[in-house]
C-alpha cells in the first residue's frame, strides 16, 4: 500500500507542476497519460487495502471490485475538476498570474474516466499474471525440494 501511495503521490505533484509549465496544452497525450497511471495506481492501492477481503477463486468479482472502485474515484476526480473550474482559476490567477482550466468538454470528461478504467484493467491483469507466475514458480521450487507429489 506504501508503494501504490508513494506512486500517487508523485502522480498528484506532477500534476501540479503539468498545470504551471502547461504541459496539458503543449503535449495533447499528457492528460491520458496522466489519467491511465491515476487508474493504474489507484487499482494498485484498492487491491492493497483490499487484498485481505479478495474472495479467493473468484476473479471477475474482485476485478470488478478494484475496476469498480477506481472508476467510482475517477468520477469523483472529474466532478472534482468541474468543482475546481467553477471556482479556482481567478483566484489563481490572482495569487500566482497562472492561467488554468480544469476540464475539459463531455468528449474529454468521458475520455478521462475511460483512460481511468483501462489503467485499473491493466493494473488487475498484471497483477494476475504476477500472481500466477508467483503459484508457478512455488510449485517448481516446492518439486525440487519435496520431490514430485503423487
Amino acid at each position: 500500500m506504501k508503494r501504490a501511495l508513494l506512486y500517487l503521490s508523485l502522480l498528484f505533484a506532477s500534476n501540479v507542476v503539468s498545470m504551471y509549465y502547461s504541459l496539458y496544452i503543449k503535449w495533447w497525450w499528457f492528460d491520458a497519460v496522466q489519467h491511465f497511471l491515476g487508474g493504474f495506481f489507484i487499482a494498485m492501492l484498492i487491491a492493497s487495502y483490499l487484498k485481505d477481503h479478495m474472495v479467493s477463486g473468484k476473479t471477475f468479482k474482485n476485478m470488478l471490485v478494484v475496476t469498480g472502485a477506481t472508476a467510482l474515484i475517477g468520477v469523483f476526480w472529474e466532478f472534482t475538476e468541474y468543482t475546481a473550474n467553477q471556482t479556482l482559476p481567478g483566484w489563481i490567477y490572482e495569487q500566482f498570474q497562472i492561467k488554468t482550466y480544469f476540464i475539459g468538454d463531455l468528449k474529454d470528461t468521458l475520455s478521462d474516466l475511460f483512460l481511468d478504467i483501462a489503467g485499473a484493467a491493466c493494473f488487475y491483469g498484471l497483477h494476475l499474471l504476477n500472481r500466477r507466475n508467483s503459484h508457478e514458480s512455488k510449485a517448481v521450487f516446492e518439486n525440487k525440494i519435496n520431490g514430485p507429489t503423487k
